[in-house]
């Protein structure tokens, strides 16, 4: 086998610790969430719920092309690179008409060390696949729902064809260049041992690097224990043990663009804030501002739960690392978060 299994890390490899780095100038990761839409509806994903009870997730399909040009110009004026510039959201990137353009903006502005998409493979087919490699995509993430046609049809509820998802992913790996392919199954549709060994089978001469995921409690819509039947669920996302922690990390170190156009602190399948209209202001006033803020010094405050979402989310302590809390240097922090007005009453 020609792939890397990963365990316990992310696609970068070991995250540096976040305390000591805060407060940030330069976000480390941005997150394009481009289409708000999918051609999957998987059963661990909110998309399978009705609209309506979904809460706010974009008010909008499809992120319009000019606002994208202007949030990576805003980018750019940031003083350091992005860590990660990351094509996600609770949708499918490649639904996007012009996901290749975006790609290709983002790198000829040199706004991040890294490019990645994260794909469900389906759509990802030759012609598309050269056009993002041309862009200068640096990694491509498929996400993998089963090992067999009737488990993928089983997870997706509209999709079974996992032939064509190897052919696409053996074509993309046969013209990456220097893109780097990170294929991952998630540790539900994993139902025998050797499973396993057919992922690896399927992918590991197709890929640069294989991994695991483990299913996490991304909504308190959805019943996860009963999806994930025999898993445990209780590690990360990425394999490491649950932290007991109040303070999610996500707002301190990244912003996620919606298909609307609004600003939100964290990648949570329902956002909790709309910090602003990235039409109406730039993305660095957002990371700075006031609005941002007062919602981190509301998590380093212990008091998560006077946010309506916040107060119900578990997925922050499943989405992070050990490098990641904050808890013991809280105080420290409200310091270097502190507001005009704690200033003015000092």
């Amino acid at each position: 086998m020609k792939a890397r299994v990963m365990t316990n890390q992310t696609p970068m490899g070991k995250r540096s610790r976040l305390a000591g780095a805060l407060p940030l100038a330069t976000p480390y990761l941005v997150q394009v969430f481009p289409v708000y839409a999918c051609n999957f509806k998987c059963n661990y994903c909110v998309l399978t719920l009705p609209k309506a009870e979904r809460g706010y997730i974009s008010d909008q399909k499809f992120l319009d092309l000019a606002l994208y040009r202007k949030c990576v110009e805003d980018i750019r004026k940031f003083p350091d690179k992005l860590r990660m510039l990351r094509f996600a959201g609770t949708g499918e990137p490649l639904l996007h008409p012009h996901i290749d353009e975006m790609v290709a903006i983002a790198a000829a502005a040199e706004i991040a060390e890294s490019i990645d998409i994260v794909t469900n493979g389906s759509m990802l087919v030759p012609d598309l696949s050269r056009r993002l490699v041309d862009a200068g995509v640096n990694r491509i993430r498929v996400s993998i729902q089963g090992v067999s046609q009737e488990k993928y049809r089983e997870t997706t509820g509209t999709y079974s064809d996992l032939k064509r998802i190897v052919d696409n992913v053996k074509y993309l790996y046969s013209i990456r260049s220097n893109v780097q392919i990170y294929v991952k199954i998630i540790d539900s549709t994993l139902e025998k041992p050797e499973d396993l060994e057919c992922f690896y089978a399927l992918f590991g001469d197709i890929a640069d690097i294989l991994a695991v995921e483990y299913l996490l409690p991304a909504t308190p819509l959805i019943d996860y224990p009963r999806i994930a039947g025999a898993a445990a669920m209780d590690k990360t996302q990425n394999g490491a043990a649950v932290a007991t922690t109040e303070i999610c990390p996500q707002p301190f170190y990244m912003l996620q663009i919606n298909p609307d156009g609004f600003a939100v602190p964290c990648c949570g399948m329902e956002s909790p804030l709309k910090l602003a209209q990235l039409a109406e202001t730039s993305v660095g006033d957002v990371w700075q501002g006031a609005t941002l803020n007062a919602f981190r010094r509301a998590m380093l405050s212990k008091r998560r739960c006077d946010n309506r979402v916040c107060a119900h989310c578990e997925q922050f302590r499943f989405a992070m690392f050990p490098e990641d809390v904050l808890d013991e240097r809280a105080e420290r922090l409200l310091e270097a978060y502190a507001s005009d007005d704690d200033d003015k009453r000092a």
